[in-house]
């Protein structure tokens, strides 16, 4: 039987000035997937570790898939880095798979733009209340039909500059190419309407052409970390320095590759995520790593149940 590809998630903590050099860090929590012997739908996928700080406390936003089942969206959070609350849904889409829940403040509230690719389009949802519980779905942003509604976008970050709002999100082969297609779309405000930059696409490419995380601000500069895709999905991720960003131009160049650092155990297998956030006089990161796992037991016991379903219908 082929190897289930799995994710599971580490927060790291550490001083500020080595944002970018995970080996100087030390562990702060880790989130492993589910095998266990008794499921036959084990969590296969708890992945895209999104950083939130709101209200003295610190969020974690995560995808959890289980090998049968679509990804849904979940939470936990502290404020000590020592407790963390047990982990609650956050949001659930029948007949979509979620992923990459960012989530971001804005006059107020809070939003989130998760990955619902399954769907065609860039969907916005806020906050039901304080305690970050749950989300509704507030926008749809971008629709499927401004690039093809063929495709749907993936990993979709917003930021706010001079006013202008910035939406990038990336979708994989047009017209049948195994590419990344990396958009910009901006707006004057945050519930749109959404136009597509001048320069789109910014990147076309497996190793760069798409978001492994928010843009991030480090030390006055702003940075977009990519997840290379080339020989296999989500193997590391790459750092850009982005040096101009307006409506009308965009510019950006490497920095550094391979963050993730594959000759530590964890991470062996690479990476597709990374974020922080600072609190409580710490930096905090989050990461995510690859693993490939047979599951044969859960398969045959799968087909086993399904064979019996068959049989009583």
């Amino acid at each position: 039987m082929h190897p289930v590809e799995c994710f599971k998630i580490r927060l790291l903590t550490g001083k500020a000035d080595n944002t970018w050099d995970v080996k100087q860090f030390s562990t702060l929590l880790e989130i492993p997937f589910q095998h266990h012997p008794l499921s036959f739908n084990p969590i296969v996928i708890v992945a895209d570790p999104f950083l939130f700080t709101y209200k003295e406390r610190l969020y974690l936003f995560y995808e959890e898939k289980r090998n049968y089942s679509n990804g849904v969206l979940r939470m936990i959070s502290t404020t000590n880095l020592k407790t963390w609350t047990k982990p609650v849904t956050v949001l659930q889409v029948e007949g979509c798979h979620l992923s990459y829940p960012f989530v971001f403040e804005e006059n107020g509230a809070v939003y989130m733009i998760p990955e619902s690719s399954d769907l065609g389009d860039i969907r916005l949802y806020k906050a039901d209340d304080e305690s970050l519980s749950s989300f509704s779905l507030y926008k749809t942003l971008v629709s499927k039909e401004v690039i093809s509604s063929e495709v749907g976008y993936a990993d979709s970050s917003l930021f706010k500059k001079d006013g202008t709002y910035y939406l990038m999100s990336s979708i994989e082969s047009v017209e049948g190419e195994h590419k990344n297609y990396l958009f910009l779309f901006t707006a004057n405000q945050l519930e749109g309407p959404y136009t597509m930059h001048p320069q789109s696409p910014l990147c076309i490419s497996m190793k760069y052409g798409r978001n492994a995380g928010c843009l991030l601000e480090d030390n006055g500069h702003l940075y977009r970390v990519a997840q290379d895709c080339e020989v296999r999905y989500g193997d590391n991720v790459h750092l850009f320095q982005i040096d101009e960003m307006n409506s009308h131009s965009y510019q950006e160049h490497l920095v550094r590759e391979n963050l993730i650092p594959t000759e530590i155990p964890f991470y062996q297998y690479g990476g597709h995520q990374y974020n922080f956030v600072d609190f409580n006089g710490q930096r905090i990161v989050a990461t995510d790593a690859k693993e490939y796992h047979s599951f044969w037991p859960y398969r045959l016991l799968h087909k086993s149940l399904l064979r019996v379903r068959q049989l009583f219908k």
